[in-house]
């Protein structure tokens, strides 16, 4: 009886302790970060990771559109700026994104904001590159620009890039009454060159949800 108890002892101590000494020998996985389900920009800026949302260490978001008439029709500028706010924070940085609809243009006379989510609502983006056409006035295209902690910035429309940008997700998300907006999720890689120099930095794994407005392209 004794020897009963004693195996019947042993087994339940196995039994216990078998699940922890498996469950300490696996690999720890990393704990995936949920994308924001709002306006964010991620990337690799010369393989450092970059990452920017609205409400965390004092970022802020300002969408922003302009727009001018000359002898070849209407043009129109929409974008997104994320920067820091000036004063207040313990995390301090420069470090800013921009991203650009450029030069959308009407010489029709349409109805313009069609025009706008027409232009947002395909599956890939032309990058802007004036230099690169025969004639820019009828160009149109994103453009990136990066401002650096010491305050360089860098743009993506001085050359080519190898590859259009790709859209995830596209919706007009205007609401009655409100702003024409049009939100987009973007991935890309590009090419930034020094505004005011000769530098480049690769951007590399860009991503992004972003939302477009249009106050008066109409």
């Amino acid at each position: 009886m004794k020897k009963i108890l004693t195996l019947l002892g042993t087994i339940i101590f196995v039994a216990m302790f078998t699940p922890m000494f498996f469950t300490s020998c696996e690999t720890e996985e990393d704990t995936e970060v949920p994308e924001p389900n709002s306006t964010f920009f991620s990337a690799v800026i010369g393989e450092n990771n970059k990452s920017i949302t609205p409400g965390v260490n004092g970022y802020l978001v300002e969408p922003y559109d302009t727009g001018y008439s000359d002898a070849s029709g209407d043009h129109y500028i929409t974008g997104i700026r994320l920067y820091q706010s000036a004063s207040g924070y313990y995390v301090s940085s420069r470090e800013e994104f921009k991203i650009e609809l450029v030069n959308l243009f009407d010489t029709l006379g349409l109805d313009k904001d069609s025009i706008f989510h027409a232009f947002l609502s395909q599956a890939t983006l032309p990058w802007y590159n004036p230099t690169m056409v025969a004639d820019s006035v009828y160009h149109t295209g994103m453009r990136i620009m990066w401002r650096t902690a010491e305050g360089d910035w860098y743009a993506s429309d001085e050359a080519t890039q190898s590859a259009s940008l790709t859209v995830d997700t596209t919706h007009n998300v205007t609401v009655p009454g409100g702003i024409s907006t049009h939100e987009l999720y973007l991935q890309y890689n590009c090419t930034l060159f020094e505004k005011n120099g000769s530098g480049t930095v690769i951007l590399t794994d860009g991503r992004g949800r972003f939302s477009f407005i249009n106050s008066m392209f109409y």
